[in-house]
Order: structure tokens, then C-alpha cells, then sequence
């Protein structure tokens, strides 16, 4: 007699290409004053926030002190962007999102 893993039914057949942490933006949305302790979780928290949001981007200043980008439409119905400055050991973030 054979039996059936069910478990084994609904697991992911590329778990090492999951995401399995949470989003780093709890609530979904950027506000200004939020902080990061390294840049590259500012970055990847940008990156995550445009894929789930569907909007396109464009790097206008990426400095080991600076980060600076916003959409490719912006001024043409899009007006995301997202404004990074590094404060002693800690990333803090001044953004333009509009609650939708």
C-alpha cells in the first residue's frame, strides 16, 4: 500500500528562489524619517516596493552617502520617488508616495 505526503503536495518546487523574509516596509509604503541600519536594505526595500507596485525606475544619484531615484514617468500621472541620505550609521529616507 502506498501513501501520499500532502505536505510535500504544496511545497515550492524552487525554494531557493523564495523570499521568505517579510517586506522590510511593514505597512507597505515608505514614509519620511524611516531608517535602515545598511544601505543595501534601503536599496532592496526600493527594489521590492517597485516590483509589487508595478512602477519603473531611474538611479539619479547613487553616492556611498546619497541615494536618489524616481519613476521613469514621473510628472506624467507617476509622481514616486524616493530621496536616501546616510546619518551617522543609519540610512534615513525622504520620499514622495502617494497613497493609492
Amino acid at each position: 500500500m502506498r501513501s501520499l505526503d500532502f505536505e510535500a503536495m504544496h511545497a515550492p518546487k524552487f525554494p531557493q528562489y523564495m523570499n521568505p523574509a517579510p517586506p522590510v516596509v511593514a505597512d507597505g509604503e515608505f514614509t519620511v524619517g524611516i531608517e535602515f541600519s545598511p544601505r543595501k536594505a534601503v536599496i532592496k526595500a526600493m527594489k521590492d516596493y517597485t516590483i509589487r507596485r508595478g512602477v519603473d525606475y531611474r538611479v539619479y544619484e547613487s553616492e556611498p552617502t546619497t541615494f536618489y531615484a524616481k519613476c521613469t514617468e514621473y510628472g506624467n500621472g507617476c509622481d514616486w520617488l524616493i530621496r536616501v541620505t546616510k546619518m551617522q550609521k543609519k540610512v534615513a529616507v525622504d520620499t514622495s508616495c502617494p497613497t493609492q
